[in-house]
């Protein structure tokens, strides 16, 4: 490690691995985890790993790992089925497609962690700063989908959009958006008299 006086980050070289990336549909070398790389790009290209490197940056500490390209990794190695942090090093760390320096280590990416939870509120909330780190590139990312689609696109039902009415005759129906989120049942107390269970108990 090495310090600075500054606090910005460094952003440029971390992000400069797809400069110049193409895909091939030949050659004598063949890369894994290859749908790790499309949701990397976006981050790079929507600001959000600048955004985070802003976020964790510190006075007078200048990481030799980018941290917002770390916490990218993770966030993108979990989507594509990392279980571990070791799994995180092996999807990123392919110099074939990231460039030299890919892919944190486990110890690394263990410190990046504990460096992202001072960041967080007490209740586990983003602090305000990341909050509006993340805010911006989601910000970003639905600004060019309407700039390319005109509106963001509605959930399909029976290969049909779903809209709502227009709120005027001549204006056009409104889509409907739909979250769709992966939970699990976890077991919690309850002072309500003869509460059950989840069915997981």
């Amino acid at each position: 490690m090495s310090t600075t006086s500054s606090r910005r980050a460094v952003v440029g070289p971390a992000l400069a691995w797809s400069e110049k990336l193409s895909v091939q549909v030949s050659g004598a070398g063949t890369v894994a985890s290859g749908g790790v790389v499309l949701p990397r790009l976006l981050a790079d290209r929507l600001g959000l790993c600048a955004g985070l490197a802003e976020v964790m940056a510190r006075s007078g500490f200048l990481p030799l790992r980018h941290r917002g390209q770390a916490l990218v990794d993770a966030a993108c190695s979990l989507a594509a089925g990392a279980t571990c942090l070791r799994d995180i090093e092996a999807m990123t760390a392919q110099e074939e497609i990231f460039g030299p320096g890919a892919g944190a280590s486990d110890t690394t990416m263990l410190r990046v962690l504990d460096e992202l939870a001072g960041r967080l509120r007490a209740d586990g909330l983003p602090g305000r700063r990341l909050a509006r780190a993340t805010a911006g590139a989601r910000a970003k990312a639905w600004a060019g989908i309407v700039a390319r689609h005109g509106q963001l696109p509605a959930a399909q039902v029976a290969r049909k959009d779903l809209t709502r009415p227009a709120a005027q005759e001549s204006a056009r129906p409104g889509p409907v958006l739909v979250v769709r989120l992966d939970a699990t049942l976890l077991d919690a107390a309850s002072s309500k008299d003869r509460a059950a269970g989840t069915y997981n108990r």
